[in-house]
């Protein structure tokens, strides 16, 4: 016999729902990565984004049974992390700004298009500055930046995911490209 099939996000939360702790386990081990992954955007910071992710799928679990079933749940998790995050930003908690790792790009695509070392020496440069024109942004923006471009959220994922219009998900990821653009371009200049 081969494998069992995958299940959808939405078994599992039935399932979940219907008590089976395992279940739950399992969506959890899906998303987990994600979960601190926007943690750490919203937080601004590595520091507590574990515990802000693990306090994210307490409340997912405890919401579950009021859960949309017609509706994405990463956008739903996505909208919980950063509403605990920013709630343990409001109790006063240390904000550092966001150190987004050079690590966390694919590092065999990087040197897939090297033709050699000074190829992987610019490549490497060109990213250090990225990120950090992107630390220089607001955690909103860069939220919004990762939502699309890490996390790969289409337009109305991330409208569910910050609770807002689609119309104003648009406007927000222009004006936050822009200010990037200008990061970048400041950061350019002698």
């Amino acid at each position: 016999m081969g494998p069992a099939p995958t299940e959808t996000d939405h078994e599992l939360i039935v399932a979940a729902i219907e008590g089976d702790v395992a279940s739950f386990g399992r969506l959890v081990g899906r998303y987990q990565r994600d979960a601190l992954r926007i943690a750490v955007v919203a937080l601004g910071s590595s520091t507590d984004a574990d515990d802000v992710a693990q306090d994210a799928f307490v409340k997912v679990h405890r919401a579950l049974p009021g859960f949309d079933l017609t509706a994405p749940f990463r956008p739903w998790l996505y909208r919980i992390v950063v509403n605990t995050a920013r709630s343990r930003q409001r109790t006063g908690r240390r904000i550092d700004n966001l150190r987004l790792r050079v690590s966390a790009f694919d590092a065999a695509s990087s040197t897939a298009t090297a033709d050699g070392p000074a190829d992987i020496a610019v490549h490497l440069d060109q990213r250090r500055r990225l990120v950090d024109a992107i630390n220089r942004l607001s955690a909103d923006d860069r939220l919004i930046l990762t939502y699309r471009w890490y996390e790969q959220l289409s337009e109305a994922e991330i409208a569910d995911a910050l609770d807002c219009p689609a119309g104003t998900v648009k406007s927000r990821l222009s004006r936050a490209m822009q200010r990037l653009r200008t990061e970048l371009t400041e950061m350019s200049e002698p």
